[in-house]
C-alpha cells in the first residue's frame, strides 16, 4: 500500500512473556512508522498477511525464550523472506528497571540513529527503519523524538532508545552478537545461539 505510514510491523514469538510485551508495546509508541501486531494465537503467515495490510516493507519479530527475549529477526515483506541476519540480545533494561520513574511518551513522528559504535547493527536499523544515521550525540538534542543510540561497551552492543532530551525513553537492549546465517523459518537461530 503505497503512502501507508507504517514500513515496520512489530510483534512477538508465540506466547511471549510480559517483559516481551512491554518491549514491544515501548518500541511500537517509540519508533516512528512501526505498528504493533498482537501475535496471540495467530500463525506467522498470518501476522505476516496483517502486516501486508498495514503495508508493512519489514516484520520485527521479537523471540522469547524461556520467559526473556532473546533474539530480533527481519522478515521482508516484499521479498517473502527472513532477512539473513538477526540480533541476540543478551539482556534487556526495562523503564521500570531505570532509577527514577520513565514514564511513557507520546507516541514518536521523527527518530534517528546516533552511531558510536560505529557496527552493522546501525547499517541493519536504516535498513529496516530507514532513520537517518549520524555520529554524534550533541548533534540531534531536541530535534528528534526518539534517538536510538548505538555505542559498545566492551563486547556487548548498547542500543538505547531516548527522547528529544536524550534521557531514556524505551528500554535500552544489550545485543551480545549479529548472527548472520542462511535461514529457513524459525530454525533461524539453532545452530550457534548459544
Amino acid at each position: 500500500m503505497p503512502g501507508s505510514p507504517f514500513r515496520v510491523a512489530i510483534t512477538t514469538s508465540r506466547e511471549p512473556s510480559r517483559v516481551t510485551r512491554e518491549l514491544v508495546n515501548d518500541l511500537a509508541n517509540s519508533l516512528p512508522g512501526t505498528v504493533k501486531v498482537s501475535r496471540g494465537r495467530k500463525s506467522l503467515t498470518a501476522v505476516l498477511e496483517e502486516a501486508v495490510r498495514y503495508g508493512a516493507e519489514h516484520v520485527v519479530l521479537v523471540w522469547d525464550r524461556r520467559g526473556v527475549p532473546f533474539a530480533l529477526l527481519f522478515y521482508d515483506v516484499a521479498g517473502r523472506a527472513w532477512e539473513p541476519y538477526a540480533l541476540r540480545i543478551s539482556g534487556v533494561r526495562m523503564r521500570r528497571d531505570f532509577p527514577a520513574l520513565v514514564a511513557r511518551r507520546p507516541r514518536a513522528r521523527s527518530a534517528v540513529i546516533v552511531d558510536l559504535a560505529r557496527n552493522e547493527i546501525s547499517d541493519i536499523f536504516m535498513e529496516v527503519f530507514h532513520y537517518p544515521v549520524v555520529h554524534d550525540l550533541d548533534a540531534v538534542r531536541g530535534l528528534f523524538d526518539t534517538v536510538l543510540l548505538i555505542r559498545q561497551r566492551d563486547d556487548i552492543t548498547l542500543v538505547e532508545t531516548l527522547g528529544s532530551d536524550l534521557g531514556p525513553r524505551a528500554p535500552t537492549l544489550k545485543i551480545g552478537r549479529v548472527i548472520y546465517r542462511a535461514c529457513t523459518g524459525l530454525r533461524f537461530l539453532s545452530a550457534g545461539a548459544g
